[in-house]
């Protein structure tokens, strides 16, 4: 029997689970991961509901949205750990590297900065939100006319931003191609607002990256770590541990940053969650301790 019809054998078994034996068995630390996972979900999407059409400024509206899409992503992670008929550790991956991603956008959203900082960083936003579509009608074809036009006015909102023109000049030009989102660059924001610690970005965000990307390093050793999406190797099991802590760290700290956006709010909140979320939050290893580089 060669390897491909003893994997679809046991992929047909898979598929024939009944309803009450659909839940995949995951070694113990992984299955308390998932626990955990899914009551910080549960935690954080009564934060993301209760605080939906709340009066709030633009940045936190934005931040909102944001949130919710970090609650889908969480969620996401754990039906695929738990119930699909195929461990795919890769879109895993993926949806943990959004969550890294999503959490440094509303720290970023959030983060206190004077009404010119904020009005470049909007302006830079909505920037690069006009250039992709502009990219995505062009590649079918499309008119993008009011799209060209609003870049332009975009663009001339930055050259009007006092704080625009102390940038230098090569920094200019990249802005105003539209192509970055963040004025002070993703990295910047994830180690100094986010608060992730710098070695530990870079190697977990090129780590989940790969991944996405189909780089390399997402299927050079796949023979070696004994990737099998039916019956994970050790290796999956590895990948998924750290994907959970990953996942879990950041949203916590963004669920954190959604409360403490509306004070008002917090009696709605059970203390002890909340004191336990905090105190995990400060004890992160992920995360540099406050004034730490």
């Amino acid at each position: 029997m060669t390897s491909i019809n003893r994997k679809q054998r046991r992929a047909n078994r898979q598929r024939r689970l009944k309803a009450n034996d659909t839940l995949r068995a995951l070694p113990e630390n992984l299955a308390r991961q998932t626990d955990e996972l899914a009551i910080l979900g549960g935690f954080a999407n009564h934060v993301s509901v209760n605080q939906t059409g709340l009066p709030t400024t633009t940045a936190g509206s934005l931040s909102s949205m944001v949130f919710a899409k970090c609650c889908a992503h969480a969620r996401s992670i754990g039906a695929i750990s738990l119930q699909s008929s195929m461990f795919d550790h890769h879109a895993i991956m993926a949806l943990a590297r959004m969550i890294v991603e999503a959490s440094t956008m509303i720290a970023y959203l959030l983060d206190p900065v004077e009404p010119e900082e904020w009005e470049l960083r909007h302006t830079l936003l909505q920037l690069h939100d006009t250039v992709a579509r502009i990219k995505l009608l062009g590649g079918f074809e499309q008119p993008a006319d009011d799209l060209r036009a609003g870049r332009e006015t975009l663009r001339a909102a930055l050259h009007a931003n006092p704080l625009f023109d102390h940038l230098p000049e090569d920094r200019q030009k990249r802005l105003l191609g539209g192509e970055e989102m963040f004025a002070i660059g993703m990295r910047a924001v994830a180690t100094r607002i986010m608060g992730w610690n710098d070695r530990q970005f870079n190697a977990v965000y090129a780590y989940l990256s790969s991944h996405a990307h189909s780089a390399p390093m997402s299927f050079m050793r796949m023979k070696d770590h004994k990737i099998d999406y039916f019956f994970p190797s050790e290796t999956q099991a590895q990948i998924l541990a750290l994907s959970m802590e990953v996942t879990i760290a950041c949203l916590r700290r963004s669920m954190l940053r959604m409360i403490d956006r509306v004070p008002a709010q917090v009696d709605l909140y059970q203390p002890e969650l909340l004191a336990d979320a905090r105190a995990l939050d400060a004890a992160c290893p992920l995360f540099s301790p406050p004034g730490d580089p």
